[in-house]
């Protein structure tokens, strides 16, 4: 609430600059956006940009396994009382009272598999250049945080 252009800067600089409408014009099919500083995430990216080329996704993210009630967010899908769903980061300290609020008694806990059924949010997105821009042209590269938003109740 209190950043003006939600998720950062970035985008309002890239379409302020010009630079998308650059690469599209080059050719260029997709935008990467890598937050983290570990290195081994390069060995997923043409993982994840295949799936996202053969699945037709114009967004895609990237997520690792987590052990419940690790101090890392989870990527949820939410659903309202009245239909709509997102998928979303929930941070690990709203995760489990989230989880017990909504009728799961044992909240944020490991399924068969021995990790949580809510994967590790690690901050790798993929975006499909044409659609990104379409969006940022409807709000001027205003974009709202959409992976790792704060609520405050």
């Amino acid at each position: 609430q209190s950043k003006p252009h939600g998720h950062g800067d970035v985008h309002s600089l890239l379409y302020s600059s010009g630079l998308l409408e650059q690469w599209k014009t080059e050719g260029r099919k997709w935008v990467l956006f890598f937050q983290d500083t570990n290195g081994l995430l390069f060995n997923a990216i043409p993982s994840a940009l295949g799936v996202s080329a053969t699945k037709g996704y114009n967004v895609n993210s990237l997520a690792v396994p987590r052990k419940a009630k690790e101090a890392i967010g989870g990527i949820t899908k939410l659903t309202h009382v009245d239909g709509r769903t997102m998928v979303i980061n929930v941070e690990y300290n709203q995760l489990d009272p989230l989880l017990r609020a909504t009728g799961h008694p044992d909240g944020d806990s490991n399924c068969e598999t021995g990790y949580s059924p809510y994967p590790r949010n690690i901050n790798q997105l993929i975006l499909e250049l044409g659609p990104y821009i379409e969006e940022l042209k409807k709000t001027h590269g205003a974009i709202s945080e959409f992976v790792n938003p704060k609520y405050f109740f």
